[in-house]
């Protein structure tokens, strides 16, 4: 008798974000992430970029009807444990993923509002159906401080702020929130969690590599591997910022002085030619 994979016990999680051709962020990074981590990674395109390492170039939105159909058609074959999202665009696409998702399944939210270099991913409808429509459902919600201070309106200059930041996103109805610290020059490399047994800060290491590219991704999808796999949320966020400090130690200068995460810095620390190592 042949084992389905829920028997098997293979952990399926679905990213549904936006696509980066250059592979330093977006569905590209997350399905890297996914894989690190041992889980089986599946993607949705919610929107298209022509992007390189240092711009993006332009923006295609998807039909929000096709969004939904693709997280619809792989509900019909696999047990998802958990979906992240990132990059969403617009209103319509938020409606279109909240009204896809089953109810009680694990949702991990990056608020993807704003590109590294200031392109603005997702419009000002589209936030707000965010907090409206999905945030409410999040498993756990992961902003980063220009987003939180985005959404929440709250102004983030300390530790106190920080933590009001946080508390507003819980009090909108997520289950947990990492608010990170990337940003916080009060408090940097320490992120925010709170969850419903209160604040706890998650101290990691800083290292010397401006604007790197895909790091919220990349820790959003670590968060929601875990999730997969079966960890407690609380540990899933710990886990996935052990990982992310991996990804950022062995960060690759994909493009000059533009580096990008490494998902899979665990098997390659560099991705440089032979010929190069010699």
């Amino acid at each position: 008798m042949v084992m389905t994979d829920a028997e098997r016990g293979t952990a399926f999680a679905v990213s549904i974000a936006g696509s980066d051709p250059s592979a330093g962020a977006g569905l590209q990074i997350d399905l890297k992430t996914m894989n690190a981590c041992g889980v089986w990674g599946m993607t949705v395109v919610a929107a298209l970029t022509a992007q390189n390492a240092n711009h993006v170039r332009a923006i295609a939105e998807v039909d929000p009807v096709f969004v939904q159909s693709q997280i619809k058609t792989l509900q019909e074959d696999f047990p998802i444990a958990c979906y992240k999202t990132g990059m969403l665009g617009n209103a319509p696409t938020v409606r279109a993923v909240a009204g896809a998702l089953p109810d009680g399944v694990a949702l991990v939210i990056d608020p993807v509002l704003i590109a590294t270099r200031e392109y603005r991913l997702t419009d000002d409808s589209g936030a707000k159906a965010l907090v409206e429509e999905l945030i409410p459902r999040a498993t756990v919600v992961t902003p980063n401080i220009p987003e939180a201070e985005t959404l929440s309106g709250i102004a983030i200059t300390d530790a106190a702020s920080m933590e009001d930041a946080a508390s507003w996103f819980f009090d909108c109805g997520a289950s947990a929130v990492v608010l990170k610290g990337g940003h916080a020059a009060f408090r940097k490399g320490v992120d925010v969690f709170l969850d419903r047994n209160g604040v706890r800060l998650l101290s990691g290491n800083v290292y010397p590599f401006p604007d790197v590219h895909g790091s919220g991704c990349c820790f959003a999808s670590a968060i929601a591997s875990y999730i997969a796999l079966g960890y407690p949320v609380a540990e899933a966020v710990e886990r996935g910022k052990e990982f992310v400090d991996g990804a950022l130690r062995y960060a690759v200068e994909y493009a000059p002085r533009r580096f990008t995460m490494n998902p899979g810095w665990r098997d390659h620390t560099t991705y440089t030619k032979i010929s190069s190592r010699r």
